[in-house]
Formats: structure tokens, sequence, C-alpha cells
């Protein structure tokens, strides 16, 4: 089934890319986006903390003003890509409730967005979006196999395997926020106990210094800290760190890609990541140990990965920039 129905008649050589952020009073970014992977227009928004119908609303807002930017400018966007956190099916357009973000109630968005804008809509999960992005614009040019991490709100994964995304038997693939890394830890949103997410997700990260030091600071700032040498806040950031490496370890084993880009929110230092390709290095031994860097496209590449999926819906090439 596909996500949109009816052909894009408007000029194919634009599109618009949206990502939603993942959480309540963050962040709604959006982009008319040429076929070289150009921003021509820009807006961004706070995303409304009272509910689903409101996001919706702020969503078809954005878009309905892009569309008239770029419409207006002489060339009417082709298509919208919707860059959404949570459980997306990406054939059918749905979007479903996430242990991170659980405004979504198995929400048909894409057709809602088609029909309230009068443009085809088409809907790809967040990290994955970021992963197709860095990999034609940004730090995974040329490599067609790696894996993008992203920290923020919550903590995701995609994969690209021989230049391709892997959505998994049922979209799901790369949820690795999830993975227990210690069955004793606290809580997490999804139901388990000592997620990923609970070690270095930025409310990860402020509870277990909280807990540390009896301070309450938010999840930048415990990495600055640690980056100081600060006590508590080098405690708490090592063992995220250990953690991440464990589970990223363990991704890389299966899949063995040759690169880990970092996205996200989430604002570390180059200091602070010093230490995690070593002990990323401890954890692999039968395979290569990827590199590690840090995205280029910053807070940029949900929505670059958005448009790309929006080309792709209109049937243009999406290339990169020369």
């Amino acid at each position: 089934m596909s996500q949109v129905s009816g052909t894009a008649s408007a000029g194919v050589g634009r599109v618009i890319g949206m990502d939603v952020a993942g959480s309540f009073g963050s962040g709604l970014r959006g982009a008319v986006v040429d076929a070289s992977g150009r921003i021509l227009n820009q807006k961004e928004a706070i995303t409304p903390k009272s509910g689903e119908a409101d996001l919706v609303d702020a969503i078809v807002t954005m878009a309905t003003r892009l569309r008239d930017l770029a419409q207006r400018a002489g060339q009417g966007p082709a298509a919208i890509g919707l860059a959404v956190p949570g459980p997306v099916d990406e054939v059918t357009g749905v979007v479903h409730r996430g242990a991170s973000f659980m405004v979504w109630s198995d929400l048909p968005l894409a057709r809602v967005v088609e029909q309230r804008v009068g443009l085809p809509a088409v809907l790809i999960q967040d990290a994955r979006a970021g992963a197709r992005a860095e990999r034609l614009l940004g730090a995974g040019s040329g490599v067609n196999d790696m894996l993008l991490v992203v920290i923020g709100t919550g903590v995701g994964a995609a994969v690209i395997c021989g230049g391709q995304p892997v959505l998994g038997a049922f979209g799901h693939a790369g949820e690795i926020g999830h993975i227990e890394v210690d069955v004793n830890g606290p809580p997490c949103g999804c139901g388990g106990r000592g997620c990923l997410e609970t070690f270095i997700s930025e409310q990860g990260l402020a509870s277990r210094y909280a807990l540390a030091s009896g301070q309450a600071i938010l999840a930048n700032e415990v990495v600055s800290r640690a980056t100081r040498g600060d006590a508590a806040a080098l405690t708490v950031w090592n063992g995220a760190l250990r953690a991440l490496a464990l589970v990223i370890g363990s991704a890389v084993a299966l899949v063995e890609c040759e690169l880990v880009v970092l996205s996200g929110t989430m604002t570390i230092p180059d200091a602070a990541l010093a230490d995690l390709g070593s002990y990323l290095g401890r954890r692999l031994h039968l395979v290569h140990t990827p590199r590690v860097v840090q995205g280029t496209l910053g807070a940029m590449a949900g929505v670059l990965g958005a448009a790309e999926a929006a080309f792709e819906r209109a049937g243009v090439p999406y290339v990169a920039r020369a």
C-alpha cells in the first residue's frame, strides 16, 4: 500500500522536508529544499504541549506556509517528507505510539497531511531520515555501510547496508535505545529497566547526575562538567559512554559497518567522546572497529533526509551538493 495517492503535479525541482522533534515543547523544523540538497526557505516552531491534534495542526500550518513560499517564488513543491519519532510504518504512512514520544495513536499522518496541505506526503522514521541525509550530504558521504546513532530526548539508530536503509520485518529496525544495559537499572519509558536510553538520553543523563550529586542540571551541562573534571559528572558520563559502546558494539558485530555517525540534539564536544573509540574497540574482536565521527548536518539532518524521501516519492533524483 502506498503512503499517498495521486501524482506530483507541481514543479519537481523542490520539495518540503520536515522534522518533528521527539518531545513536546521542542523544535519542529521545516524547509523547502531543492534537488541539490540546498535549503531555500526554512521555518522553525515549538511543538505544542497539548496533544496529537494540536501537533498535527502545527505540522500542517508549517507545511502550508512553506508550500505558499515556494509557490510565490515560482515553483511549488512536488511533495512533503515528514521525519517523525516513534515506530513508523513507512509503507502505510502510519506512526505509532513510542516509548519517548507517546502522543501518537496509530495515526495515518501521511494521509492526513496530504489531505490538508494538498501535496503528496511521505513518512520516514527520524533516525532513518538523518542517516540518509548524512550518507548523501554529510559525514557518511560515499559510505555504503554505516550506523547512525541519534542521542537526544531518546536514543535511536538507523542502519545503512549496501547503500540502503534497513527497515526490518515490521519497519522498526534501529531501536537500540531500548536494549537493556543494566537489569537492575531504573525504569524506562518502554516498560523495561536499565535501557541504554536511561544512560545517555537527555533525561537519562540529567537524572543520573541528580542522583549522584543532588543537583538538577541539563544533560548538556553534565557533559560540559565532565570535560572540566567534575567527579560526579565524569562518573555519569563515563558510564554513559560504556553503555553506548556496549550497544554499538553489538550492532556493529551484527552488520559490520565501516562508520558510526553520532547525531542528535545534544551538544557533545569532541573531547567528551575521546574514550568512546577505545571502549568500542574492547568490545569488538572478530570484526573491524569502525570509525566514529559526529554528524555534520546538525539539526537539519532530519529535514534533509525527509526531503530525500519526498524526492524519491516524486520520482526525482536527489543529488549531493557539488
